[in-house]
């Protein structure tokens, strides 16, 4: 099982996305920040700083 913690991105957040895979995790997390923390989305408007962010998400998810 995989795990992300939105407070390893540095957020003031106690969500907690699991799954079997990164992908999954990956889906639930990127689901949770449009709904919870859109105005910081709407301050990456390169794609590179999307990719960037898309990176560190992947490499805060850990197995469990």
């Amino acid at each position: 099982m995989q795990q992300f913690k939105c407070q390893d991105m540095g957020m003031k957040c106690d969500f907690v996305a699991t799954g079997q895979t990164v992908q999954e995790v990956m889906q639930k997390a990127m689901a949770h920040a449009q709904e919870k923390h859109a105005d910081m989305l709407k301050t990456m408007t390169t794609p590179e700083q999307r990719a960037q962010m898309q990176k560190q998400l992947q490499g805060v998810i850990k197995s469990v």
